[in-house]
């Protein structure tokens, strides 16, 4: 069993091998499958949907194509911004945002009015970036702890959604190779350009 260092470092070297090519496909299809996962969800009260999503970078699964699917379909898009002490604001997502590198994170966020989770409202789902995940919703990050804290403090505040890691289809891993602990958060499943797999675990949710 790898370290998260080792592992990390693999999966990392993995995506950088990636043709730019292969990576724009990937964000296509990941649209068309993230938009299918997010329509999969029980809707919450009458409001307009709610989905949280994120603003890839980097190597990362391309979300671009996704963020505006769900905006062209009526969803109410909110992506993560970084606040102090590792926590995680919100903020509307829409076609031509402002955006601004992040004083606390190598990423850049939208500018706009920021809420707390606690304030969205019903939320349906909650796609997160990820490193890998395996079958059993044990979920690899970059290591900053952002996600891990936020997960933490929406099941203490009774307000959950479901959660898909976004990753590649090589990323989603069997079930034992990760190394987890107690602040690590599981999330309900994978979601790649392939399509949405449900974790192997009690009160899964998904398709």
């Amino acid at each position: 069993m790898s370290t998260k260092v080792e592992l990390r470092r693999h999966l990392r070297q993995l995506r950088s091998e990636m043709g730019d090519a292969e990576r724009a496909a990937a964000g296509d299809r990941l649209a068309a499958r993230g938009l299918a996962w997010a329509a999969s969800l029980p809707v919450i009260g009458g409001r307009q949907p709610t989905v949280c999503a994120f603003i890839s970078g980097g190597t990362e699964p391309p979300t671009s194509a996704l963020l505006h699917r769900l905006h062209t379909e009526g969803y109410r898009v909110l992506v993560p911004v970084c606040e102090p002490a590792f926590a995680l604001s919100w903020v509307h997502w829409r076609p031509g945002v402002a955006m601004a590198r992040s004083a606390l994170a190598p990423v850049n966020e939208p500018v706009g009015h920021r809420l707390a989770f606690t304030e969205l409202g019903p939320v349906l789902g909650i796609a997160v970036p990820a490193l890998a995940t395996d079958r059993a919703g044990n979920r690899l990050g970059q290591g900053g702890g952002y996600y891990d804290r936020f997960l933490a403090r929406a099941a203490h505040h009774g307000h959950r959604p479901a959660t898909a890691a976004v990753v590649y289809p090589h990323e989603v891993l069997p079930a034992g190779i990760l190394v987890h602990d107690v602040l690590d958060q599981p999330v309900d499943g994978a979601l790649t350009p392939q399509g949405w797999l449900i974790a192997a675990r009690e009160h899964s949710r998904g398709e």
